[in-house]
């Protein structure tokens, strides 16, 4: 006969069990080994050219800047050229953009040459322009909706405050050089003068200036050519949007849904606005290397009519406000030099670290050959060659990778001259397969593919590697150009992995089994559970219960 405990407990199975089927026990839980890859490596970045950190190396042992550019670019010699570049700071969906001027300016709607009626539109120091295309015509709003004063009709007198005074009238007509188009000018949204007053002339508490009242709202000036905001005396363009100013003149083209901004600058002054090397410190011949290569890098990324990206993509720049004394120095002193191999610009890619030793196109770029013979592997002198080392589970590198079935294992099966993955192959249920070692750097967002691999087990799983976004930026050969810079960022020019979207979806689709699946089937669960006792209670009142348990 069956006890009543017992018999209790066989009613319960059925709930058991199914609570069992909806939360499995997790991988790797408690007295489980995980397996996992460890991935030991040097560097970051593509290694191939230049390496940032031999180049500080050799500047800090005394090597000169011919020295540490003949390390890195074996065959080549200096000559001299310069030109403007051009670079893509902005990409937005939206339909309108603000600029500002710290020293004044205007917005024209041709660069040079004639312009469009109520063209140029003029600007007074401090102020600010929204620039706006509705996908036909392009158009200007002076001020940003800020106040706007026309320069004609019945005069008032400011306060000290800027403000009119009370009861305030004059006779006389106002000769400040005012800016603004058909007349009006907006108040400055920053601290500092009156946009009305002269900028060497602050008005004291008892001075009176006249100037006009506020007048209705002109019609703002439309065009169809597009937009360009040209700074007074050699000053600078702000963009809010990214908290940057730029000296050249800014470009401001819409089309394909989106609006970009594209800085028009002299190479020498977009050099002193890089953010590759941001470090007073460095040595002077280190920093006039670095000059010579990314004058070099920008002149041959536009000698076909492109255009640079302002990240890693292609060279960090951060505009006027990243300008500071040594690297200025070293822009001023290589002033037009250039890497040349035979006659034309050499393409002097390079990255933050080599792991001490350079990397060949196919190992950085995924491109063999290609007629770059100064780019080739060598060890040069560091002392820092930036190991890190990266466990992730056989499970996720699976995953990322799209491999079908259960991975085992993982190697690097094919290295180049420099020691760099070229291949890694991963072993398991759907059989061996091979990937390019770029694309898995790619997937697990590793900082280079200079590393080796092996087969551990842990207690518990790893955290997931970052999002299988592309992994960090790396520069591309200036003759590939960089990404599209879409609201500020860029993003890869390639595809990247084959299994990254899908890993991607796998993760999201996990992410919401976690979040809203699992509860429901958790309160399923509990409602077959009381099903299953409350069966059990009516039994025990006389009512129909389930089948006798054998």
């Amino acid at each position: 006969m069956v006890g009543k405990n017992e018999r209790m407990w066989r009613l319960m199975l059925p709930a058991t069990a199914t609570v069992a089927i909806l939360f499995p026990a997790s991988a790797g839980g408690a007295g489980r080994p995980v397996p996992i890859a460890v991935l030991e490596g040097r560097g970051f970045g593509h290694g191939v050219g230049m390496a940032q950190d031999g180049a500080y190396w050799m500047g800090r042992s005394g090597a000169s800047t011919k020295q540490i550019l003949n390390q890195f670019y074996p065959g080549t010699r200096v000559a001299r050229a310069g030109g403007e570049v051009r670079v893509a700071v902005l990409a937005t969906t939206a339909r309108d953009v603000v600029v500002e001027f710290p020293a004044g300016g205007e917005i024209r709607d041709a660069r040079d040459g004639s312009q469009s009626p109520g063209f140029p539109v003029l600007l007074r120091a401090g102020s600010q322009a929204v620039l706006r295309f509705d996908g036909r015509a392009y158009s200007v709003d002076v001020g940003g909706g800020g106040r706007r004063a026309s320069l004609s009709g019945r005069q008032v007198t400011l306060a000290s405050s800027g403000q009119p005074a009370p009861g305030s009238s004059t006779t006389t007509t106002s000769t400040l050089p005012l800016i603004g188009n058909v007349g009006t000018v907006p108040t400055p949204t920053a601290p500092g003068p009156d946009p009305l007053t002269p900028p060497s002339v602050a008005p004291a508490p008892s001075t009176t200036t006249t100037v006009a009242p506020p007048a209705p709202r002109a019609s703002l000036p439309t065009s169809a050519r597009g937009l360009w905001a040209v700074p007074a005396g050699g000053g600078t363009v702000a963009v809010p949007a990214r908290s940057q100013r730029y000296r050249g003149v800014v470009q401001v083209a819409g089309g394909g849904g989106s609006l970009r901004l594209v800085n028009h600058v002299d190479v020498e002054q977009y050099l002193r606005g890089m953010g590759e090397v941001r470090d007073p410190k460095w040595p002077a011949a280190a920093l006039r290397a670095q000059a010579i290569a990314a004058r070099t890098y920008a002149l041959r990324a536009v000698s076909g009519g492109g255009e640079l990206c302002d990240t890693q993509q292609c060279q960090v720049y951060l505009g006027a406000g990243a300008e500071y004394g040594a690297m200025d120095k070293a822009v001023s002193q290589t002033r037009g030099q250039v890497v040349m191999s035979g006659r034309r610009l050499a393409a002097t890619v390079y990255s933050a670290n080599g792991g001490g030793s350079s990397a060949t196109t196919e190992e950085g770029f995924g491109t063999p050959g290609g007629g770059y013979p100064y780019l080739r592997p060598a060890s040069y002198p560091t002392q820092d060659t930036f190991g890190w080392t990266v466990r992730v589970s056989l499970r996720d590198v699976g995953r990322r990778m799209g491999y079908r079935g259960t991975v085992t294992g993982v190697r690097v099966s094919a290295a180049g001259p420099s020691g760099r993955a070229l291949q890694v192959t991963l072993q398991g249920g759907g059989g061996p397969r091979s990937y390019p070692g770029l694309d898995f750097r790619r997937a697990l967002a590793l900082r280079s593919t200079l590393f080796t691999a092996k087969v551990e087990t842990a207690a518990v799983a790893p955290p997931p590697p970052p999002p299988a976004d592309g992994g960090p930026a790396i520069q591309a050969l200036p003759d590939q150009g960089g990404g599209e810079v879409v609201d500020g960022t860029a993003t890869a020019s390639s595809a990247g992995t084959a299994g990254a979207p899908a890993a991607a979806a796998e993760d999201r689709a996990e992410a919401g089994v976690s979040q809203v699946s699992r509860p429901v089937l958790a309160a399923v669960a509990w409602l077959l559970l009381i099903a299953v006792v409350g069966g059990l209670t009516t039994n025990r009142l006389g009512r129909r219960g389930p089948p006798p348990l054998p």
